[in-house]
């Protein structure tokens, strides 16, 4: 029996990751590229997208002409429709209810000023926002509107807040609240404020266009791979919008420019599938980012991908996105077709399915846009900082067989306890220690439906499922590091191990195994998408108090860690907010059962647990792409601070 486990876990890993090397430098040191821990650079979760959604919208309105044109109201209504089919994830079916409102639309049809526009705006707002939080007062709270006036579809018998023939002391108070949010006074061109994306100050040009940005790419990397009619005429539309309504004159001046090029025009047309509108935003944007490398407004900026190279050919460079231009007919990159090797106007399939996963590793988070990004154990593992005592937090990054980690886990495992100490210059410091695991894998899936894929292969997966329910079970006082601990010494035959490393933690191997197959798609899907989002590709990496990255586990590793302790300051509230998950989760209890015997009953029941998950893995190995790694590269440095 026991050897047909092996047979199986070695048949199902070469089915599975058949171009995946053994866990060398090229896979668990350096595969991929320093993490960068600015959020600027990390994908827009739900909260991001949504005030970047709202920011376009309601800015768009409040700079449109006082009267509007027809195709000026073609634009707006392009842009509003363009939320309503293709906001990704839960909000979708939700806007897309509102929007359909026979009162909403007949309420949009009627739209001839700019003050209609910037109504119609609010009114949607304040009726997602009704959904969302029924409680909260709508804006402006100086109204005293209730909340049940913006519930869509009303209730049976309830009333809607009416935008036809609205009081004129109403709409003149709401129009003044909504001037002073979503209009900079002194214009969208000459305020730049000193701060990014100030939460409660009109934005100004550069943060208009990186909500658009950010709206467009995140729309496009979480459309459905072969978008229906309504969805691709939406996507489309969006672009038409831009050319008639963006706020930015002297940007949308720019989009005449070369929006009508005819390649561009015919690769607009030919939009079919979610890689064809990842691309042609991809292209728009880097059309941009080379305007303004080429008028020295960027000096510092590069194509995206940054450090992309075509085989043979080098970087991606200006001249190939730069439209119009004497040559541009000659010399853009060209995206209707594939090549067989890539030319300087042409990507072969390698190469765009590169870009296409580099642009998505931008802006998808893994698991999905509603995945609750925290990966924490569910209750602390030690009581809160006391006064005047430094809080160190430490998060570790890992792969569940990966020998680099390993070494790394054995270097530090001793050391992580409720108050870490190290010695500087003789002085022996100590902090208050929140130590939180995270995995890094490749998530091939959503994160309420989760079809997971570990970067060495499906035995490591098994073994995560069953490292993460230690921690969810086990989080007192680090106890689940002795089980992952214990896991490491032997990486090449996790999972293998738990029935013995179980027993040498003092845990319950059934808790865990059942915790396994009952939770532990869910926590591996969460901790794989909070890695995503963090921008985590190399393994071990450690993060000090949310600031400090270590790639790695370099020998000098205590003595910077030793040194932030030196040098941050105590602060209790912040211990008392990261000293572990949320207390408002029941902790589980902890069992102390202790096993006994080299092989019993229950080491059987992890055999086939690892060996139901790999049968499962082997019958569906044809649908599963070899590893791609994911690429950040810098990730999106040009492209981030673009304007349209």
């Amino acid at each position: 029996m026991l050897s047909r486990v092996f047979s199986l876990l070695a048949i199902s890993v070469c089915l599975v990751l058949p171009a995946v090397k053994g866990c060398g430098d090229s896979v668990c040191n350096d595969y991929g590229v320093e993490p960068r821990f600015d959020d600027s650079d990390r994908p827009p979760n739900a909260v991001v997208l949504g005030r970047a959604t709202w920011t376009v919208l309601h800015t768009t309105a409040a700079y449109l002409p006082d009267t509007l044109k027809e195709d000026e109201k073609d634009g707006f209504f392009n842009i509003v429709r363009s939320i309503a089919v293709l906001y990704p994830g839960n909000g979708q079916s939700m806007v897309s209810e509102i929007y359909n409102d026979g009162t909403m639309q007949k309420e949009l049809e009627a739209i001839e000023t700019k003050e209609d526009a910037v109504l119609w705006a609010w009114k949607f707002h304040n009726s997602v926002s009704a959904r969302l939080f029924p409680t909260r007062q709508p804006f402006p709270e100086s109204l005293g509107i209730k909340s049940g006036l913006f519930a869509i579809p009303s209730p049976a018998g309830g009333k809607q807040f009416q935008l036809l023939g609205i009081n004129p002391m109403v709409k003149k108070e709401i129009i003044t609240a909504l001037t002073a949010r979503w209009i900079a006074s002194d214009g969208l061109e000459v305020h730049q404020w000193s701060k990014r994306d100030m939460l409660n100050l009109p934005p100004d040009r550069t943060m208009y266009g990186r909500a658009f940005w950010t709206y467009m790419h995140t729309v496009s990397v979480y459309l459905p791979h072969t978008p229906d009619p309504d969805q691709l005429a939406a996507f489309k539309g969006i672009f038409d919008g831009i050319y008639v309504v963006f706020a930015c004159p002297v940007c949308r001046g720019h989009f005449h420019l070369f929006y009508h090029d005819p390649v561009l025009q015919s690769e607009h047309e030919a939009i079919r599938t979610k890689h064809d509108a990842i691309l042609f935003v991809w292209k728009l944007h880097n059309i941009v980012t080379a305007d303004g490398i080429s008028r020295g407004q960027w000096p510092d900026r590069h194509m995206f991908p940054p450090t992309k190279k075509l085989d043979g050919l080098g970087l991606l460079n200006v001249s190939e996105f730069s439209i119009p231009s004497p040559t541009s007919a000659q010399d853009q990159m060209r995206l209707a077709s594939t090549c067989a090797t890539s030319t300087p106007t042409c990507l072969d399939k390698a190469d765009r399915f590169e870009i296409v996963a580099d642009v998505q590793s931008r802006w998808q988070i893994e698991g999905g846009i509603d995945q609750p990004l925290k990966d924490d154990s569910p209750v602390p593992s030690c009581s809160a900082a006391g006064p005047n005592q430094k809080t160190l937090r430490m998060d570790m990054y890992v792969m569940g067989k990966c020998p680099w980690c390993a070494k790394a886990m054995d270097k530090i495992a001793d050391s992580i306890k409720c108050d870490y100490t190290c010695v500087r210059d003789g002085v022996t410091l100590s902090a208050r220690l929140d130590f939180q695991m995270h995995m890094v894998g490749l998530n091939n899936g959503t994160y309420e439906d989760p079809w997971l894929r570990a970067i060495h292969g499906p035995s490591e997966l098994v073994g995560e499922r069953l490292e993460l329910c230690a921690r969810q079970h086990y989080p007192r006082a680090y106890q689940y590091i002795r089980f992952m601990h214990c896991m490491d010494l032997n990486v090449s035959i996790i999972p293998l191990r738990a029935p013995e490393c179980a027993a040498s933690a003092g845990m319950d191997l059934d808790l865990l195994v059942a915790c396994a197959n009952m939770e532990g798609e869910r926590l591996v899907a969460g901790s794989y998408g909070f890695s995503s989002w963090m921008g985590i590709e190399i393994t071990p990496t450690f993060v000090l108090n949310h600031k400090k990255k270590i790639l790695g586990l370099p020998d000098n590793f205590t003595d910077m860690v030793c040194e932030h302790i030196a040098l941050d300051k105590p602060d209790a509230a912040l211990a008392a907010t990261t000293a572990g998950g949320s207390s408002s989760l029941a902790e589980s209890a902890v069992s102390d059962v202790v096993m006994d015997g080299p092989l019993g009953s229950r080491e059987w029941v992890v055999f086939a647990l690892a060996a139901g998950l790999i049968v499962g893995v082997a019958l569906g190995a044809w649908v599963v792409a070899a590893r791609t790694a994911r690429r950040r590269r810098g990730e999106a440095r040009s492209l981030l601070h673009g304007r349209i």
